[in-house]
């Protein structure tokens, strides 16, 4: 197995988007070849810009000491994309990330019932009751929640789960040192006590805008299925649905009133053939098969009765 800084050395070269890195190891196998290889090599293999090759030429390391003496420092530890551990549903996406940084327990993702949970920002009374409510009956249920930590929907959900008594995992858009929003440190510190939180980007990056996109690929690539709880008609959260749909994942979301501009994605999801999440088993149902030993029953609700006439 390659050095870890030589992992971190490659993901920090610039001008070599994922897949390109991909095909550098496909090519030579590991990054410590990569980082061995001349300029002529590079060359031959065709697709790289000038910068990409000028970037694969500076061999320093100083830069992956540093970062993995943050690691060291902060309990930060580095799942790689050849790790025996790395999640087989990752590896699977288009541009899987070369590595991730993670706190907290680890997950046999594989063999998780994993949803991601998306949503606005800026919710509704509405949605933030039916993220809170959705996250426990899934947690209680045996799924395994999966969202960002952004105020909103991503929040309530990490919190809904929580209070359900089940561990959740979050994919965060910058250094796991770095708290965003800043008021959110104690549900940081909650995530990574009893769940776990991943990154691709090491300690000491700040959150920027164009990492969310990124990251929200992540997201889905863990999960089975994606459900968005409360969306505009255009919006990141259906960025992640995209991801999801091109990752072959189920897609589900919650409905809303027919003229609320914050249920109008989630309407429009629906009416295009996701699944309508109005209680947990609308979800898990798709699952019960796959994983039998995973899903614990919890007392249904009555069954419906219509109002005497």
């Amino acid at each position: 197995m390659s050095n870890l800084k030589h992992w971190i050395w490659l993901t920090q070269r610039r001008g070599i988007p994922g897949q390109i890195a991909v095909r550098l190891l496909e090519r030579f196998g590991s990054p410590e070849q990569i980082h061995a290889a001349d300029r002529g090599a590079f060359e031959t293999l065709g697709g790289l810009s000038g910068e990409a090759v000028r970037s694969l030429m500076e061999k320093s390391l100083d830069g992956a000491d540093r970062i993995l003496g943050d690691c060291d420092r902060l309990g930060i530890r580095l799942l790689t994309l050849q790790d025996a551990t790395y999640p087989e549903r990752l590896k699977a996406i288009h541009q899987p990330p070369m590595v991730l940084y993670w706190k907290g327990r680890q997950f046999a993702f594989d063999e998780e019932v994993a949803i991601a949970m998306v949503g606005a920002r800026k919710a509704t009374p509405y949605g933030v009751d039916t993220a809170s409510r959705l996250a426990g009956e899934l947690s209680r249920r045996g799924a395994l929640i999966v969202s960002g930590m952004a105020e909103g929907i991503d929040a309530t959900a990490v919190r809904g789960a929580l209070k359900a008594g089940g561990p959740v995992v979050s994919v965060i858009a910058g250094g796991l040192d770095r708290i965003y929003p800043a008021f959110h440190r104690e549900l940081y510190e909650d995530v990574a006590a009893v769940g776990a939180m991943f990154s691709e980007y090491p300690p000491g990056t700040e959150h920027r805008g164009s990492h969310f996109p990124i990251r929200n690929r992540i997201l889905s690539g863990l999960s089975v299925g994606v459900i968005a709880v409360e969306s505009a008609r255009a919006s990141g959260t259906l960025l992640t649905i995209g991801h999801a749909l091109d990752q072959d994942r189920e897609v589900f979301a919650v409905p809303g009133p027919i003229d609320a501009p914050d249920s109008a994605g989630c309407n429009r999801l629906i009416r295009d053939g996701a699944g309508l999440a109005a209680e947990g088993w609308d979800i898990l149902r798709d699952f019960q098969e796959r994983f039998p030993d995973k899903l614990r029953p919890v007392k249904d609700l009555p069954s419906w009765t219509p109002l005497p006439t």
